[in-house]
């Protein structure tokens, strides 16, 4: 009989609620959660504890593995698992979708690692609002969560005064924007990715920078995922709130081979151009007081900035 993940998820659920009941208390969870983690360790231990990871000690063949224990104690192992995810009301289809997103991600840095930088001129890109339509997606997100309507054209970049007027933190909100999917659910910038496909037909390496959280394992997995999603081409990808920072820690820098950088911030724009970094700029209604200087080139369309950096 075939047993899909959906079933299992069902069968364990009406398991855990004959040991632990419903309508558990926040200190439930954190000490059944804890509990159930220990016991998940103890089956894995158990079969760790079957093989001959002490080289030095002889191995006793009735101790060894064989295919019953490594079944039964693997499924002792997931229903552990299991359990602690219907503790938290996590259903099937919350998990496939995890597991997915966390399938493109192990398989874009292993294609990543594999593809080495042979020091070709190197072009540092930006994601939002460069490639992918931030701003759009947070406005129209904002307008289905909480009917606010903002407006896109704001000098403020999170429309800060916007939610605070609706009594709504903002830190927190953009959060919640994250942890929804937001940044999975974006548009690509109109022809960037053909943009990005000239850059790489030229020789270009293309590494993603961006400012994202990358600690939040939402955003990490999505990010990847939305680059999958619209065959973003590009070389490698990097998460940093102090981008330049991270360009003089690169092993791009020493060499002098970022030739251009491309983001719509006014703070890294403005480090990269003050540090002698060429930086691109998208035209934007939030950046059109950036430092003026002969590092920092605004641009409309895609057309114009392939020109420029062909021509710097």
């Amino acid at each position: 009989m075939s047993i899909r993940i959906k079933n299992l998820f069902e069968i364990q659920r009406k398991f855990n609620k004959e040991i632990y009941g419903s309508n558990l208390s926040d200190e439930d969870l954190d000490k059944f959660t804890q509990d159930l983690a220990l016991c998940a360790h103890a089956e894995i231990s158990s079969l760790i504890s079957a093989t001959q990871y002490k080289k030095h000690h002889s191995f006793k063949e009735p101790q060894g593995l064989n295919e019953s224990r490594i079944v039964y104690e693997s499924v002792d192992v997931i229903r552990y698992i299991m359990a602690i995810l219907n503790l938290w009301d996590i259903d099937f289809s919350r998990f496939e979708e995890a597991f997915y997103k966390k399938d493109i991600y192990l398989h874009t840095r292993r294609e990543i690692d594999a593809d080495r930088w042979m020091r070709q001129p190197v072009v540092i890109v930006d994601m939002d609002d460069v490639i992918a339509e931030f701003r759009g997606g947070f406005a129209n997100w904002l307008e289905e969560r909480y009917n606010l309507d903002v407006d896109i054209e704001s000098p403020e970049y999170y429309f800060i005064d916007a939610l605070k007027e609706q009594g709504l933190n903002p830190e927190k909100t953009f959060l919640d924007f994250v942890e929804s999917g937001g940044f999975f659910n974006l548009d690509p910038v109109n022809g960037s990715i053909d943009f990005l496909k000239n850059l790489q037909a030229q020789g270009y390496w293309i590494h993603l920078l961006t400012a994202r959280p990358e600690d939040n394992l939402t955003c990490l997995y999505d990010t990847y995922s939305w680059l999958d999603k619209y065959c973003i081409p590009f070389n490698d990808i990097s998460f940093s709130a102090e981008k330049f920072r991270w360009c003089a820690q690169s092993k791009y820098y020493d060499t002098g081979s970022i030739c251009m950088t491309i983001d719509d911030s006014p703070k890294h724009a403005t480090e990269y151009a003050i540090h002698g970094l060429s930086c691109l700029v998208p035209e934007k209604s939030y950046n059109r007081k950036i430092l003026n200087t002969d590092n920092v080139f605004m641009y409309r369309d895609f057309d114009y900035a392939l020109e420029l950096i062909k021509s710097l």
